[in-house]
């Protein structure tokens, strides 16, 4: 929590959910896994109305030659359909409410394998190329198959299946699984070294039927995958080996071995672009065949593969594919491609719509946090930034106004001193600025001379500077992280209150908010590493006073380090110490000690080096104190609260008063007092509700909520 994404960008997002179940009336001949919509299936939705239209384009079109070179079979919109080599009118052989694909001719063109989820689970399936004739070859409810290829001998499919191959006979049968068990070549280390490959599909079968290529990932499955994790192994059916056969850097997959046996098409990347490479088997030669094809699917799940099916001719020269919504066919000798023109009438039964009707208030909108809320110097007014806007209020039931017109984000308002102006950063894709507007109403005015990414700004006791945390634009438009010193380079930076160029103060590892104490020649952070930090304007004389520590990190050992406070802010007076750790709010002392930084525990309520309060049960954002040191601020959610520390020690002194006196014979000593106050519970916060006027409450602490123009009231207990 001490770090804050400013620039994510807030929106409403309405999500739209559609469903469509295609369907068809007409049932396919021979097709026994077809029925007819029942009042009650088991489908989601019951086909209610057609949908017609002619297309001469699809896309992720998995396709496949016929023998005889005469057809291609490829799959559309969940349906599979035929149209002559040369091209021309398509016609539909599968239909239904299941989606079929990934079509492959056997050998001698009698039959057509693919798969279909028609029976609710996917499974594979043989139908002629007429349509008729379509029977299951497997009978799974819980299977998962990708691209399956006939062996030469036409007796047997290879598939993937659950990420590993396996072979299934014309006939039936459960099937033989191929990979993912120990095989020579195929250890621990992996063919080529490293991990050893899963996750197997796009399986494509020598001449012979000996060898079957295919792609292998490294590591588990997943979205976003690390490019050169997918290449091609080579697995031999009379041994069980497996051998690597690329080690690229942009990734092997979708192998294509041509009918004659001496090339090997397979899909890479170049440049961030997918594209098709040619190797030569007998020299390893390989060469680029086509570039900027069909964009694959190495990022994401693969559930189609990672390039749509594509096929050889049968005289091993040219290769049949579909990329930018069309069938091509590409030379194999010159990378020509030459379109091969289709139409197709897609006829499809689909269900209604899938409307809800949802009451959405245009007028006034919840917000369900306010970020950066600061009260001005006199405690009369409270400025913050919610949806990208920077807003101000009066405390306590005050309606929020904005502050400006800009359509920029805004964000991490800051009062001056003096309570007539409140800085801010802005961000927009083109880099951010920080600009002041005044108190009262105005037109803003840009102060910094140099866009970048600003953060965590503040003005110094005088008024005269603003210092802020600095980043470069550019790195920070490219990572999709806040200020993150190990990512990005992060200076501390300050610049005139009144407008001008930026002076450097220091470089910034892992630092708060910059913030002050009543001496106006140094500068306040927060590292991790040192603790709470001051240094002069220049960055010289740099002192580390404090360390502030909680709890172990869970599952950490027995030399476990206990974790760091999240943020550190010294009193403007310099004597106390406002810590966020483990998402709690503490107070602790500030001593002088001249030596090594002192470090506090407050995992246990007594035994610290220094005494401490826990100011909240669970935590706050965006926390600050009061410019006279008699309290401290911060956010929850969309609340903000004020403890009055003053009013806290008074009410811990009338308690200790008022206690019984110490039995006969218990220890004496000025560390009791401590102890009882660092074990007390602080009086819990109080927060005031914008919609009716606070109740009267002897609590030091005091609760905040927008009211109805940007959320609704606060309720519940106070954290």
């Amino acid at each position: 929590m001490s770090r804050r994404h400013l620039l994510g960008r807030s929106a409403l997002v309405l999500v739209l959910l559609a469903g469509m179940v295609a369907g068809s009336e007409a049932q396919v001949a021979g097709d026994s896994s077809s029925r007819r919509t029942a009042p009650n299936s088991d489908l989601p939705l019951v086909p209610t109305r057609p949908l017609r239209f002619e297309t001469d384009e699809g896309t992720w079109m998995s396709l496949d030659l016929s023998p005889d070179g005469r057809t291609i079979v490829f799959d559309l919109l969940g349906d599979l359909y035929t149209i002559p080599a040369t091209g021309g009118a398509a016609t539909r052989i599968t239909s239904g409410s299941g989606f079929d694909g990934q079509p492959r001719y056997s050998p001698d063109g009698a039959s057509i394998v693919f798969v279909s989820d028609r029976s609710g689970s996917e499974n594979l399936y043989l139908v002629a190329p007429d349509g008729q004739n379509l029977r299951p070859l497997t009978r799974g409810p819980n299977l998962a198959f990708v691209s399956p290829e006939w062996t030469p001998d036409g007796q047997y499919i290879v598939v993937s299946r659950s990420n590993d191959l396996w072979l299934y006979h014309r006939d039936g049968g459960s099937g033989l699984r191929l990979t993912g068990q120990t095989a020579p070549g195929a250890g621990a280390g992996g063919p080529g070294g490293g991990n050893a490959p899963s996750n197997f599909m796009g399986a494509s079968v020598t001449a012979d039927g000996r060898y079957i290529y295919a792609a292998a990932r490294t590591g588990p499955a997943g979205y976003n995958q690390m490019m050169g994790t997918t290449q091609l192994v080579m697995y031999d059916r009379e041994d069980g080996r497996l051998e690597r056969r690329t080690l690229n850097l942009g990734t092997g997959f979708r192998p294509a071995v041509s009918p004659d046996g001496k090339w090997l098409a397979y899909g890479s990347r170049r440049m961030a672009v997918t594209g098709l490479k040619l190797r030569d088997l007998s020299s390893g030669d390989e060469r680029w065949l086509a570039h900027d094809i069909q964009r694959d699917d190495i990022e994401s799940r693969g559930s189609r593969d990672l390039l749509p099916g594509y096929s050889w001719t049968a005289d091993s020269k040219a290769l049949i594919l579909s990329h930018h919504g069309k069938i091509w066919r590409l030379d194999a000798a010159t990378g020509q491609q030459q379109p091969i023109p289709f139409t197709a009438s897609v006829d499809q039964m689909i269900g209604e719509l899938v409307r809800f009707d949802y009451p959405v208030n245009d007028s006034v909108l919840t917000v369900r946090q306010i970020r950066g809320a600061r009260p001005s110097p006199d405690g009369k007014r409270l400025t913050f930034s919610a949806l990208d806007r920077l807003w101000i209020m009066d405390l306590p039931n005050g309606t929020p106004k904005r502050l400006t017109t800009s359509t920029d984000g805004e964000h991490v308002p800051v009062w001056s001193p003096d309570g007539r102006f409140i800085a801010y950063v802005s961000w927009t894709e083109d880099g951010g600025d920080i600009w002041r507007v005044p108190a009262a109403g105005g037109r803003p005015e840009k102060l910094t001379t140099q866009s970048a990414y600003y953060d965590e700004i503040m003005y110094s006791p005088t008024g005269t500077r603003i210092v802020a945390a600095r980043a470069p634009r550019t790195q920070r438009a490219i990572l999709n992280d806040e200020i993150n010193p190990k990512l990005v380079i992060t200076d501390l930076v300050w610049i005139p209150s009144a407008g001008g160029s930026a002076s450097f103060i220091t470089a910034l590892t892992n630092a708060g908010r910059p913030h002050f104490s009543a001496d106006t020649g140094r500068v306040w952070i927060y590292e991790a590493g040192d603790g709470l930090v001051s240094l002069r304007w220049d960055g010289t004389d740099r002192k580390a006073h404090l360390k502030v520590t909680g709890y172990q990190a869970p599952g950490g050992g027995p030399n476990a380090q206990p974790r760091q406070a999240a943020e550190l802010q010294v009193s403007p007076d310099g004597r106390r110490v406002l810590a966020l750790v483990d998402n709690r709010l503490f107070v602790v002392p500030l001593p002088m000690t001249g030596g090594a930084t002192p470090s506090v525990s407050v995992q246990q309520p007594t035994g610290g080096a220094l005494p401490f309060r826990r100011l909240s049960r669970i935590g706050g954002d965006f926390l600050g104190w009061q410019p006279d040191s008699r309290g401290i601020f911060y956010s929850l959610g969309r609340s903000f609260f004020t403890y009055d520390l003053a009013r806290a020690d008074s009410l811990a002194a009338d308690s200790a008063a008022k206690a019984p006196p110490r039995p006969a014979g218990a220890p004496a000593g000025g560390a009791a007092v401590p102890a009882v106050l660092a074990r007390a519970r602080s009086p819990p916060p109080t927060r005031r509700c914008m919609r009716r006027r606070a109740r009267t409450s002897p609590s030091p602490h005091r609760r905040t909520a927008p009211p109805d123009a940007l959320s609704c009231a606060a309720h519940g207990s106070s954290p």
